[in-house]
Formats: structure tokens, sequence, C-alpha cells
């Protein structure tokens, strides 16, 4: 879709070249696709709601950014009007039903380059429930915009159901975009952090690849090639991109432990959930204690910025090296303070990152440092306004990295659940649900002795 009346056009900005970038390495573009529902106890009125939906395309300018091609670049523009004129309202009688239906919708290409950038649907559960469930292209929203889609879109039913005054205005991604076209200062400061940035993911030479399964893909390849000494292998095969979302829920006793360790800790669920994967990872790959995570960054500094769509998050580099003699307290305190480092460099670019990395450790395109890209979604109580609300991911079917965690406290059963999204060539369903037994298993035994060594802990396991 390209622009019919004059709009502005704009080049994209670092964080959505990350984006294109991933497209690289997959041939299905509902890789970058970020599908979601949020379902609410009471009954909603749809027609008030379909009003709203409208009502928030004019509040919210990201949901009118839209991507062409322009010769050999992929450029956007912002219509300065859309309204949605029907929206589909599916009524499900079991939940196999409602999770088949979003899936499939999930795993359904968004035709970027024809307008379509996202697509809403609403919906009635068989248990009662009423919701609005949302496919947007990452292109035009992060994980974070998505929430302040849904968040800003409720308040705007309330106002309409209430007869209130609409909520304060949303931030305007358009002046992000448009700060940050052909910034020399920008570009100068950005080159001055990805040297940083470089030297420390650089230092100690290569990290050692690692997998839920242990070392059965670092070994076949280290076969393959006739390399001993191959340390990263080739995963990032855009023909083998197909996946599987496994959602598994800690029970109630051991989400309950977690929350309580972290309030006597003063510390973030974020940096613990990482930890146990962390440590069982090592365990599980002979003890190697050097691993390189990818973690998504929001980049969200300002107030405006807390308040505004579009797609501003990055993965960050994070590598960590956890002697076996370090305590579990120790480590979670190291994780704070390697987050607290990343963040003060989060607007580094991914793409910038990425070569860095290649260049560093002689990678191919093929090849990868990274063992996991992890995301802790900090879901809170009080999102709704009080509301109590039901939030559900869905298996977009192909993604473009060997395993993506996402982890977040579930705010109506509040219990924290883990969604592992794993390419199907590279591991198992079965070697999932193992792997995920063995973090929870590391996870109860540090947060109940918190001076044990890492060493030790991995010993007991």
């Amino acid at each position: 879709m390209r622009p019919q009346h004059n709009e502005t056009v704009y080049k994209l900005i670092h964080s959505q070249e990350m984006v294109r970038f991933m497209w690289r390495y997959t041939l299905h573009r509902q890789a970058t696709q970020i599908p979601a529902s949020v379902a609410f106890d009471e009954p909603l009125d749809f027609s008030v709601l379909a009003r709203a939906v409208n009502i928030e395309i004019s509040r919210n300018d990201c949901l009118r950014l839209r991507i062409f091609r322009g010769g050999s670049k992929i450029k956007q523009f912002f219509l300065p009007d859309y309204r949605l004129d029907k929206i589909l309202l599916k009524e499900f009688s079991s939940k196999e039903e409602q999770e088949a239906f979003f899936d499939g919708d999930a795993s359904a290409e968004l035709k970027v380059f024809r307008g379509e950038t996202f697509r809403v649907f609403f919906f009635k559960t068989f248990d009662g429930k009423s919701g609005v469930y949302l496919n947007v292209s990452h292109m035009v929203m992060d994980f974070v915009a998505v929430f302040i889609f849904f968040r800003d879109l409720m308040a705007v039913y309330d106002s309409l159901k209430n007869g209130t005054p609409l909520p304060k205005p949303l931030g305007r991604y358009e002046d992000t975009v448009k700060k940050e076209q052909n910034d020399p200062a920008l570009e100068e400061r950005l080159a001055r952090e990805g040297k940083i940035l470089e030297d420390w993911v650089a230092r100690n030479g290569s990290p050692v690849f690692q997998m839920l399964n242990g070392t059965k893909t670092l070994d076949r390849q280290r076969k393959l090639t006739r390399n001993p000494d191959l340390r990263l292998p080739h995963v990032y095969m855009p023909l083998n991109d197909k996946t599987h979302l496994l959602k598994l829920h800690l029970n109630t006793e051991d989400s309950r432990a977690i929350d309580a360790f972290l309030a006597d800790h003063q510390s973030s669920p974020e940096w613990l959930l990482q930890l146990g994967l962390r440590i069982y990872l090592a365990k599980i790959n002979r003890q190697e204690n050097d691993a390189l995570f990818w973690v998504l960054c929001p980049r969200r500094k300002t107030v405006k910025e807390k308040r505004m769509g579009g797609t501003l998050a990055s993965p960050m580099p994070w590598r960590e090296t956890l002697p076996d003699s370090l305590s579990f307290r120790q480590a979670l305190k190291q994780l704070g303070e390697t987050q607290a480092f990343l963040f003060r460099h989060s607007d580094v670019p991914y793409t910038t990152i990425r070569q860095s990395e290649m260049k560093c450790f002689h990678l191919s395109l093929m090849q990868s440092a990274n063992s996991v890209m992890f995301s802790y979604l900090p879901l809170t109580d009080d999102t709704f306004g009080g509301r109590s609300y039901e939030f559900s991911g869905y298996n977009f079917g192909h993604y473009v990295m060997p395993l993506y965690v996402i982890a977040m406290r579930d705010p109506a059963e509040k219990r924290y659940v883990f969604s592992y999204i794993h390419r199907l060539w590279l591991t198992t369903d079965e070697e999932v649900l193992r792997f995920h037994d063995g973090v929870v298993r590391t996870l109860l035994a540090g947060i109940a002795a918190p001076d044990k060594t890492l060493g030790e802990i991995m010993e007991e396991l």
C-alpha cells in the first residue's frame, strides 16, 4: 500500500530495522507478528466496543502506520484517517475451539505490504468471558504497545459507557519516527555505544551455544564439520523455521514461594526466572557457565514513550558468566548489575549488535552466539482499572530463533507461566517438558537456599 494523498514518507527507524533483518531468516512473516488476547469476566457491549476500536485507531497512530517497498528500501507513512466498518465476533463452545481458531489466525500472515498491519476480533468464551483479540505486525507494535492498545481501548470503552471524557491522549509514534530520521548526532552516539557493547560482548572470546536438550545439536555439527572445537552451530536455517508453542504453568504453591522470595529480597522476577534458565542450561550442557541470551528491552524511558504505540523494543546481548563458586544470591545480584549496564546502552540497534557478533566470533549468517531469546512480561493486576483479566498469546507457527522463552505472572491465576516457542527441527515437545521441569526444580532449590553455590545446586538437581 503506497501513499495516496501526499503523506510524509519515512525510512524505517532502528527498532523496525530489527524486524526487517529478522525477515532474512524466515520465509514466513508471521514469525514477526504478535497475536494476543485479553478476556474479562464481565459481559462487554460489543457495539460500544466497536466504536471504541475506531476511536483507538484515531488516538493510537501506529494503527494507521503503513509499510511499502520504495525501490530497494522498505518505507512507511501514516494514514490521516482509518476505520474498521465491521469487526468479527466469534462465540466459542470450548477451550479447544477457541485455541484452534486463534492459533489459526496467529499463523496466517498479515499482508503488511497490502495495508494489513493488524487484525482485530471480538469473542465470547465457552465459560462466559468476553474479550478482544489482536494480531499485529511487529513493524508497527511491540509487546508493550500491544498492552497499551488493550489498556487504552478499555479506558475509551469505559468513557463511552459512562458518558465521561476520553482518557488523556496517547503519545504520537510519528514524533519518534520523525526524530530518528537523518540525525547525525544520534548516529554518532549509537556508534560510540555500539563499540562499548561490542567490547563487552566479545570479552573472553566466544561463548558456547547451549540448547534445552543438551549438547545434541553442537555434537552433531562438530561431527559433520569435523571440527571438535566448534562452539557456535548453524541454527538460523530459514527453511527449518517451523515452531511449536508450549505454555507451562507453575503451580500455585511454587508461585507463592517465588513471590515471597522476591518480596523478601527486593528482587526482579526477570532476573530470577532468567537465572533458573541459565543454571539449568549450564547443568545439561557440560557445566558451561558462559552463555549469551538475547533479552528484550522495552526502550521506553520517558512518560510519553510509556504511553505510546509503535515498536521501540530491541533485544540486547545479555552475556553472563556464572562460576560454580558463585552463590545463588550473588548470581541474582550479578544479573541485576548486567541489566543496568545493558539498559544504559539499549539504544544501540539490534542490527549493529548482530553485525558485531558476526565480526567478533567469525560467524556465517546461519550461525548464532545466542542460546535463548528471553522476555519477561510485567503484567499487573490493575492494568484494566481493577478488572480481573486473562491474557493469552498464540502459536504463530514459525520463528527465526531456535528458542524463545516468554515468562510472566498470570494476573488471573496469580501463577507464573513459561511460554516456550521452539523450532521443531532442533527440539521436541518432550524435551521442552523435561527442560521446564529442570528449570522449576532449579528455581525452587535456589530460593530455598540462596547461599548455596551454583555448583552445589547443579550437583543436587
